[in-house]
């Protein structure tokens, strides 16, 4: 018997090789469980859908890039770091993000970005209940997401670190310090309004 960790393992694996090939609204749980070698009880008791095991994926690259800042890189580091992952498996990334389902990877991202930023700002005494921080904060996210879509769709034809200067300049400038300042901590006597 498969043990649940490889069972993971295996459709992850499974999913990837098929999201070089097709884009993943064309994929079935069929086909997903078809190329791993599995039943589709085993996939039903792993993942709720083919997006959440997407996004599970999807996290892992998250956990070695993005989400090692502050602790670790600094805020051009770590998303450096993540763009850099989905060009070296490009197609894989092109034909995962432009899927508009609730449970798609472009929610998912939508979603881990605004709860990264959020979190940044609130360890930083920003009041992230307050309307205007969480529509200011909403607009550059979604703004950025969609450049980074069709950037990605387009085939990550400008170089990273440019796309990324041109990215970071629509950091809110009243949160810009807390990302591009180092490390994601106030800096002293520094005062941030967004009002």
């Amino acid at each position: 018997m498969i043990e649940k960790d490889e069972s993971h393992q295996l459709l992850a694996e499974a999913l990837a090789r098929l999201l070089r090939e097709v884009p993943i609204d064309k994929l079935s749980v069929t086909d997903i469980v078809s190329e791993a070698g599995l039943s589709r009880a085993t996939f039903y008791r792993c993942y709720y859908d083919k997006y959440k095991l997407l996004n599970a994926s999807y996290d892992k690259v998250l956990a070695r890039t993005l989400y090692l800042f502050p602790s670790k890189l600094s805020w051009k580091k770590a998303v450096f770091s993540i763009y850099s992952e989905i060009k070296g498996d490009l197609r894989l990334y092109q034909n995962a993000i432009d899927s508009r389902d609730i449970n798609s990877l472009r929610n998912h991202i939508f979603r881990i970005s605004e709860g990264l930023h959020l979190s940044v700002l609130e360890r930083n005494g920003i009041d992230v209940s307050d309307w205007k921080t969480q529509k200011l904060l909403e607009s550059y996210i979604y703004g950025n997401l969609e450049i980074m879509c069709a950037w990605i769709r387009d085939g990550m034809r400008e170089p990273i670190d440019e796309m990324q200067t041109v990215m970071d300049m629509e950091i809110p400038s009243c949160f810009a310090g807390y990302f591009l300042g180092g490390e994601g901590v106030r800096q002293p006597g520094r005062t941030v309004s967004c009002q």
